[in-house]
């Protein structure tokens, strides 16, 4: 049972939720408001979920780079910290933390936004990987959770 308002249907990636001047939930700090004993409103654990984003990790390449600068740009609100470097003579690596309700899917694992764990996928010379090194390409997605 969503939550409509003015005929609109309201999610928690893009609105917020104040109660007695107290917000309950927003993009940024993603709670959980309830109907009596029904959720209505929040994340739920990614079933089901909208991909934002896919990218690969190539060596030797620019895919790294690209991906961050879309990333930032187009997909921030589901980055609460993120830091980049890059060589000369090391791999770039890119270490981000995700808020509560993203996800990054990998060939290398599956990192969960919970507004604290960080983790970081990397592009050198011969490897790739998110939190591992191995030699090829890495498939990369960033989802959302569609929410209740």
């Amino acid at each position: 049972m969503p939550i409509v308002f003015n005929g609109t249907t309201l999610n928690w990636h893009t609105h917020t939720i104040v109660f007695n001047g107290t917000t309950v939930s927003s993009p940024t700090a993603t709670g959980l408001v309830k109907f009596g004993t029904t959720d209505v409103f929040g994340v739920s654990n990614f079933s089901p979920e909208t991909t934002l984003f896919n990218f690969t990790l190539k060596p030797d390449s620019q895919f790294l780079e690209n991906a961050v600068t879309t990333l930032v740009n187009t997909h921030g609100a589901a980055i609460k910290s993120s830091s980049y470097t890059t060589g000369p003579g090391t791999d770039s690596v890119y270490t981000i933390q995700l808020r509560k309700g993203y996800r990054m899917v990998t060939d290398d694992g599956t990192f969960t936004g919970n507004d604290s764990s960080t983790f970081f996928i990397y592009e050198g010379q011969t490897v790739t990987g998110a939190n591992t090194s191995h030699n090829g390409d890495t498939a990369c997605s960033l989802r959302r959770d569609n929410g209740i």
